[in-house]
């Protein structure tokens, strides 16, 4: 049996389908997807191989994995509603390198705090949003997966992807949550914190989730 996975971008949780399965939020899909002309079959609000593959042609112009997912990030690309333009990055920008050489991230859930260090040196410390306790923050080790610019919406103005399933770190759009347990597992910062990190790690950052 083909179940893929459909998440809800306003909270971040997950619905699985089946294929053939049928639900309102795949109807709204279908629509995003056919105002861009990747898909052009019905609205009828059913997971079929044809939206499937319209989700992956959209992936694949995005410059996102192309796995037929309506990840967070996927839809908030695909939503204009709840998404800000991503902006490119200038050929100057990408050849520049601000990382810290030796950049690691820390995130203690306990207290609710995110730290960067430089090696075993720390440079910054702020409050982050973490889950709820029916949807936990992960612990674990992991690595930054992927970065994006401007995502919008829910995800603020910065996208910092795990390499585990759906999680990052990222801004927000509701600045007086931060510090709480309010996510479906995602760690959010004010955007002018997540924004001042940025550009001091890169893909395959490691980022240490502890209690």
């Amino acid at each position: 049996m083909n179940v893929r996975t459909l998440y809800l971008s306003h909270r971040l949780a997950s619905i699985a389908f089946e294929e053939e399965s049928e639900h309102p939020l795949i109807g709204e899909i279908q629509q995003l997807l056919l105002h861009k002309n990747l898909y052009q079959g019905p609205i009828h609000q059913k997971y079929d191989t044809q939206t499937i593959r319209g989700i992956t042609l959209f992936q694949e112009k995005e410059n996102l994995p192309a796995t037929g997912i309506v990840d967070p990030l996927t839809y908030c690309r695909l939503h204009q509603a709840t998404t800000t333009t991503i902006t490119p990055l200038s050929p100057a920008a990408k050849r520049a390198d601000f990382s810290l050489p030796r950049a690691n991230i820390l995130i203690t859930t306990s207290s609710r705090q995110l730290t960067l260090f430089n090696g075993n040196t720390p440079i910054h410390q702020y409050p982050v949003g973490i889950g709820k306790l029916t949807t936990p923050t992960p612990l674990g080790n992991y690595a930054i997966a992927l970065k994006v610019m401007n995502p919008g919406g829910v995800l603020g103005t910065r996208w910092l992807g795990l390499n585990y399933d759906s999680y990052g770190i990222h801004g927000t759009n509701r600045p007086w949550m931060i510090g709480t347990m309010v996510s479906n597992g995602c760690i959010r910062m004010h955007n002018q914190n997540v924004e001042q990190i940025y550009p001091l790690v890169k893909v395959g950052t490691p980022v240490y989730i502890r209690n």
